[in-house]
């Protein structure tokens, strides 16, 4: 028998031991090569003495537990794909994870609902975050994420044209002064948390000329807006229909010239 019908062979083994729930001894001389997520597939019974627990606490902006925030978890050493290990906080502010793979782990606390964002990007300031080394089948408890709350801006257009009501909008943030940081997309509702400091931010929807807020739709006289924590301002932009193919539709700013 080849090599590769004898490692065939190993393999069916293992599957089916690992199915039972018990533990094998497989040995054979040319050893497969799994990626990450191939291995997570089907051997996530074996990894588990690999797995490792993180738990701590999360604390709103007066330092008092913070109860049903989400707290999740992202390994920066491997790339994931799906939903991100997660959980909830209990009455008093208290978190635990498991079954976390060892490496650099990135922990974060949010519940927007209650004004405290997902600051996972640098358009936010690193509040109700962490960064953590985990062992290999170890723990790192103790951790405490500390939240502070912002505002929230409803987005509104128009057509400028005809006053009609546009919705399912684009919007692309940005801190004023620090075109780096800026974020966009869309929401269901045209709502955003948005930090309490002075932001600029530009509104597209297709057939229709891109504008930013205030002036007359260009970034040069565009307004910066500030919202205070747990206040909404709602701000609204008129847009102009694309007359030409040499109109703008794209938002554009110091960043992206």
């Amino acid at each position: 028998m080849s090599i590769r019908g004898r490692s065939g062979i190993a393999w069916l083994l293992a599957i089916a031991a690992l199915a039972a729930g018990t533990v094998v001894a497989v040995r054979w001389r040319a050893k497969p090569k799994l990626t990450d997520s191939e291995l997570l597939k089907w051997t996530s019974r074996a990894t588990k003495p690999y797995q490792g627990r993180l738990s701590g606490i999360v604390l709103n902006e007066r330092a008092h537990p913070a109860p049903d925030m989400i707290v999740q978890a992202a390994n920066l050493d491997r790339p994931f794909v799906g939903m991100l290990p997660w959980t909830q906080t209990d009455a008093k502010g208290r978190f635990a994870l498991t079954g976390i793979l060892p490496g650099h782990i990135y922990v974060n606390a949010f519940n927007e609902k209650a004004f405290y964002p997902n600051a996972n990007s640098i358009f936010w300031d690193g509040r109700g975050v962490a960064e953590v080394e985990l062992p290999v089948g170890g723990e790192v408890s103790g951790i405490v994420l500390k939240l502070s709350p912002v505002g929230r801006l409803q987005v509104k257009a128009k057509n400028a044209v005809t006053g009609a009501v546009i919705d399912s909008l684009g919007v692309s943030l940005e801190r004023d002064g620090a075109p780096n940081r800026s974020m966009g997309g869309g929401t269901l509702d045209d709502s955003w948390l948005v930090p309490t400091v002075p932001i600029r931010f530009c509104v597209t929807k297709e057939g229709f000329q891109a504008a930013w807020y205030g002036g007359d739709g260009s970034f040069e006289k565009s307004l910066p807006i500030t919202v205070a924590p747990r206040r909404v301002v709602t701000a609204t932009v008129p847009l102009w229909p694309l007359n030409s193919t040499a109109a703008n539709s794209t938002c554009y700013s110091r960043r992206s010239r």
